[in-house]
Order: structure tokens, then C-alpha cells, then sequence
């Protein structure tokens, strides 16, 4: 499944819509699926130029023996996608301390993740093995 998208925050429900309908219901990665997609699209709409008006993400999911890809392209911006290494403390969480742990979620929930920057843009992607029991 590939689709561009416009650089919105309601991007990242399409995204997470996209993945239930190529997944289906049943699949084991289903969830983990559609909260990574939905942390890699929120992170290029707010951290790209692909915020801005006019701009795109493109989602690109597929599936197979190796498992759930999830790849999303932005339109770049000034610095690198990173895992922030941050330790809230009471007061920031009470305060509602809710951003800057998306690629700490990917980092967590992928088995492997990584990001590529090009003068087109960045590409961000995850996969999730599939392991059946058995």
C-alpha cells in the first residue's frame, strides 16, 4: 500500500486507516502497526517541512514473511530524526509532558528502525517481525 497524503494532522488517522485495511483485523501486528505509523506520520507533520502548507507525507506499508514495513517520506527539515533521551519528572508529566516520545515508542515497539535524508526529503521506516506460535 503506498499513498501521499497532505502534511495535516489528520494524516496520521488516514495513515492508521490505511493500515487496518491492508492488515485486516486479524493480523497479529495489527496494533503495534497503526501506533507506529500514526508516531512516524505526526513526527514528519510537525518536524518537516511537510508541516507547511502545501506539503505531503507519502505512507508506504507492506507485509510479508519478514513481517510488517512501515516507511514514511517527508519533505525534510533542519535537523535529524532522534530518539530523545528525556526523563520527565513529576511536575512535566502533571503538566501533561505528551511530546518527544514518538521515536521513543518506534525505538521500543520496532525490531528495527532508521531514517535516510536525501535532497528530496527523509524517509523514516520501521519493521515489525511477525512471530507466530507454534
Amino acid at each position: 500500500m503506498l499513498r501521499v497524503l497532505p502534511g495535516t494532522a489528520d494524516s496520521a488517522e488516514a495513515a492508521r486507516r490505511l493500515t487496518r485495511e491492508l492488515l485486516g483485523s486479524g493480523h497479529p501486528a495489527l496494533d503495534t502497526a497503526m501506533l507506529l505509523i500514526s508516531e512516524l506520520v505526526t513526527n514528519s507533520v510537525t518536524h518537516s517541512r511537510s508541516g507547511r502548507a502545501g506539503g505531503t507525507v507519502t505512507v508506504a506499508v507492506s507485509t510479508g514473511s519478514a513481517g510488517v514495513l512501515i516507511q514514511v517520506r517527508d519533505d525534510g527539515g533542519l535537523t535529524e530524526p532522534h530518539v530523545v533521551a528525556t526523563r520527565a519528572t513529576g511536575a512535566e508529566w502533571a503538566a501533561g509532558a505528551e511530546h518527544g516520545y514518538g521515536l521513543l515508542l518506534v525505538a521500543a515497539l520496532a525490531d528495527t528502525w532508521g531514517t535516510t535524508t536525501t535532497r528530496e526529503g527523509r524517509l523514516t521506516w520501521c519493521r515489525v517481525v511477525v512471530r507466530h506460535s507454534g
